[in-house]
C-alpha cells in the first residue's frame, strides 16, 4: 500500500518579515514602504499583510517603470 506524501499549501499571504525576506531588505524598509503606502499591502485587525501574486506584480511594474524612464522609479530605493 503506497503511503500518500501530504501536500503543503503555501499561504498566499505573508508577514513583513517573510515580506522583507522575499524581496531582500529590511522589516524597517517593509514598515517605511508601508507607511509612505507605496508598497501594496492590506491590514487584518492589527496585521499588516502582503499577497505574494500582488508583490510579484508590483515589482514587475517597478522594472517596467524603471526600463522605461531610464533610472530608478518609486519603491525599493
Amino acid at each position: 500500500m503506497p503511503t500518500e506524501t501530504p501536500t503543503r499549501i503555501l499561504p498566499i499571504t505573508l508577514t513583513v518579515s517573510e515580506t522583507a525576506a522575499y524581496l531582500g531588505v529590511s522589516d524597517d524598509t517593509i514598515y517605511e514602504l508601508v507607511r509612505r503606502k507605496e508598497i501594496p499591502h492590506f491590514r487584518l485587525r492589527s496585521r499588516i499583510l502582503f499577497r505574494r501574486d500582488t508583490l510579484d506584480e508590483w515589482m514587475t511594474k517597478l522594472e517596467r517603470k524603471s526600463i522605461n524612464s531610464g533610472g530608478e522609479s518609486k519603491g525599493l530605493n
